[in-house]
């Protein structure tokens, strides 16, 4: 009776923990569903929707905590991240106890037909600061087998792909963690803003982020946390880079038969040993010209102890560009930052020829060299050897065609150049760099009318060396420019430079040579200056003249800021000359040879000159001629004109509109004469002593007026001052 009624009892009790259990399992189906299937559910997990959204279309639950949900979309934010995944169906398991300690832990979540990638937005979310007690996020395992489409900004990875992934995070600023994870794809195609990459690609990767807090490794500082290791192989794309006739560059992606295989470990900043990349596309397009180009990209990363960079672009026949380079980068540390830093860690040689629709760069190695601007499309030659990122003696670059516009004294120099760039040896190591540039045809024009040329030439060459080491470049650098018979086709854009009362060029063209030395500055330290004119006519002291003439100025730098020059040595030669004198009696044939063997010249406009001269001439008529007309004159006077070559002695200033000659002593053999003359402006001042043989005269010359002194002449004029102390 007791065991009937106790096997009672515990059927009843079995019945109704059974009916229990069933109440409850309704009542999970129930709320679970309705919880799914309605707002409550969107609604709970959105709380804050511009960090967090999940929606769904539809979902069901038939086992406490076992999920499956249709047509699910997330998205978030965190500061300028945006993030986004779709997917058709998603299967997982929550370990409900857990949410019991404010912790969310899903053991496994399956996902199919899965699409989703990562952006960067316009507008930042604020970190908010970082509290304690915060839910804790675990997901030990999200896997699917349907992965379709990822994306990275504008690169899109697009195939049949799989993954599993597993994370953990503490909200309110704790800390994070990517567990080891995987993904996968095969037949796959790369695309960048909607253009193929790669095609028939496949992916293999590897990747984990160390457990951290987010101030320990913010933004690409959680790559020093991070693993990954990739293989990824496939076509690559063609590249097409077309140039317009104004510079403009437009590059595009195009079908092409290249090859990608790269096998790459990455760890915590360094690249793992035994990595590899190969990648070969072809480039086609055209320059600025028009011309076509079709070139073959090739680059080989091999990584040890350090990383072997070789990237070679064979010559082709209708090709722009040419590059066989092989490096080694010390270390394997990735630059995160800042790529620059790669520059120190580099050795190696690179020989190429490369078509660059500027060449501005050039002017970037010679700095200290302001004067001079390299520029315009064309190609570069170099072989250069580089020692931890500087280059090395040996280099060469070398420019067939590059605009070169050179400033020096107040004019631009402007040509196509070729140009040769050395870097040599020095003393203690020191690298001496030179340039060789010639330009087959140029102008000069002043930088204030720089549209104006006033002479054209041929053959320049300008060269820029240093002697000491290139950190000292400014202080060590030397420059010559050196030409010859340049054109000028009318001599008298020169008179700027001169008095224009007193001397000037009224008609005539000529030839102008220069060979200089400049500093970094573009200023002339010494040379020569060399003007010729044939069949010039001037004016000179109120007397026009006609013939050729050979100015040859030897300049050494005396005054930088004032512009002043010695030039002792010059000359100044004319021949077959033609000349009025004031009455209007004309000779011909006369020549002079003038040398300054102490000159200062100031190049300052209008050009201030003085020193001492030596002259040679034919015949002393023109100094005659300077003073009176030939009728003005005792008879005898002119026959020291036909009493033959002269040497005259004096000294000459020229500033401003002042002439003056002073201490002027002509004499030969046969006759002396003494003269002096002073003209500012209009106004004439002057004396004159001549004597042949017994005979003598003194000529005083005031403005228009003039007075003979034919008795003690000489006294005369030796009581007459000096205008030049």
């Amino acid at each position: 009776m007791e065991r009937t009624s106790f096997r009672t009892i515990t059927l009843r009790w079995l019945a109704r923990g059974l009916i229990a259990l069933a109440a409850t399992y309704a009542l999970y189906l129930v709320a679970g569903n309705v919880f799914l299937n309605t707002a409550l559910g969107e609604q709970a997990v959105n709380r804050k929707p511009d960090r967090f959204q999940m929606r769904w279309a539809s979902g069901h639950t038939w086992w406490p905590g076992r999920v499956s949900l249709r047509e699910v979309t997330m998205r978030g934010q965190s500061r300028r991240i945006g993030w986004e995944a779709q997917a058709q169906q998603v299967e997982g398991r929550i370990t409900l106890w857990s949410l019991l300690s404010r912790r969310l832990h899903v053991p496994e979540v399956r996902a199919h037909e899965v699409r989703g990638g990562v952006r960067r937005v316009d507008k930042e979310l604020p970190v908010p600061p970082a509290q304690d007690g915060g839910w804790e996020l675990q997901f030990d395992r999200i896997a699917s087998d349907s992965i379709r489409r990822g994306y990275f900004d504008g690169l899109e990875l697009v195939g049949t792909g799989r993954g599993e992934v597993g994370f953990y995070k503490q909200l309110r600023g704790g800390t994070m963690e990517l567990m080891p994870s995987t993904v996968g794809f095969t037949d796959a195609r790369l695309l960048r803003n909607g253009e193929e990459v790669l095609r028939e690609a496949t992916l293999d990767a590897g990747f984990a982020i160390d457990r951290h807090r987010r101030e320990d490794a913010a933004g690409l500082g959680k790559l020093m946390k991070t693993r990954l290791d990739v293989k990824l192989g496939g076509r690559t794309a063609g590249l097409h880079v077309a140039v317009g006739p104004r510079g403009d560059v437009a590059v595009k992606l195009v079908p092409g038969e290249g090859r990608a295989d790269i096998d790459l470990g990455f760890e915590r900043g360094l690249l793992m040993p035994g990595g590899r990349m190969k990648w070969t596309m072809a480039v086609g397009g055209n320059d600025i010209a028009g011309a076509v180009r079709n070139d073959i990209l090739g680059i080989d990363v091999a990584v040890d102890e350090d990383i072997a960079l070789k990237a070679t672009v064979p010559p082709q026949a209708d090709g722009r560009l040419a590059v066989d380079a092989d490096l080694r980068l010390r270390g394997r540390q990735v630059p995160l930052r800042d790529v620059a830093s790669l520059l120190p860690r580099a050795s190696g040689h690179v020989v190429g020829i490369w078509h660059f629709d500027s060449l501005r760069w050039l002017s970037d190695l010679f700095p200290q060299a302001s004067w001079l601007k390299l520029d315009g499309a064309g190609s570069v030659s170099a072989d250069v050897q580089v020692v931890d990122g500087q280059l090395a003696a040996g280099s060469r670059i070398a420019v067939p065609e590059v605009d070169a516009v050179a400033e020096v004294m107040g004019n631009r120099i402007r040509g196509r150049a070729r140009a040769d760039i050395r870097l040599d040896a020095g003393t203690n190591g020191a690298l001496v760099p030179r340039l060789q540039a010639t330009m087959d045809r140029f102008d000069v024009a002043s930088l204030k009318t720089p549209g104006t040329p006033y002479v054209q030439g041929r053959h320049l060459a300008l060269s820029i060396n240093a002697d000491g080491p290139l950190a000292q470049l400014r202080d060590a650098l030397q420059a010559r420019v050196v030409f010859k018979d340049a054109k000028v086709p009318d001599l008298r854009v020169y008179n700027r430079f001169l008095p224009h009362r007193h001397m000037r060029f009224d008609e005539g063209a000529g030839a102008l040579s220069g060979d200089l030395a400049l500093d970094a500055a573009g200023e002339v330290g010494h040379g020569t200056v060399r003007i010729a004119g044939r069949g010039t006519r001037m004016h000179l002291a109120g007397v026009q003249l006609r013939g050729d003439i050979d100015l040859d100025l030897k300049l050494r730098r005396a005054d930088l800021k004032r512009r002043m020059f010695v030039a002792d040595g010059s000359t100044v030669q004319v021949r077959n000359v033609g000349f009025s004198e004031p009455g209007g009696e004309s000779r011909r044939g006369w020549w002079a040879r003038v040398k300054l063997d102490r000159a200062r010249v100031d190049v300052d406009r209008p050009i201030s000159a003085g020193g001492g001269a030596d002259v040679t001439m034919k015949d002393v008529g023109f100094l005659l001629a300077l003073f009176s007309r030939q009728k003005e004159y005792p008879a005898w006077v002119y026959t020291l004109v036909d009493a033959g070559q002269a040497q005259v002695r004096g000294r000459v200033q020229w500033r401003d509109d002042v002439l003056v000659l002073d201490r002027m002593q002509a004499s030969n053999d046969r006759y002396d004469m003494l003269a002096r003359l002073r003209l500012q402006g209009g106004q004439r001042q002057g004396d004159l002593y001549a004597r042949w043989r017994a005979l003598s005269v003194g000529v005083e010359v005031q403005g228009t007026q003039h007075k003979l002194h034919l008795v003690r002449a000489k006294a005369w004029y030796d009581g007459r001052p000096d205008y030049l102390k």
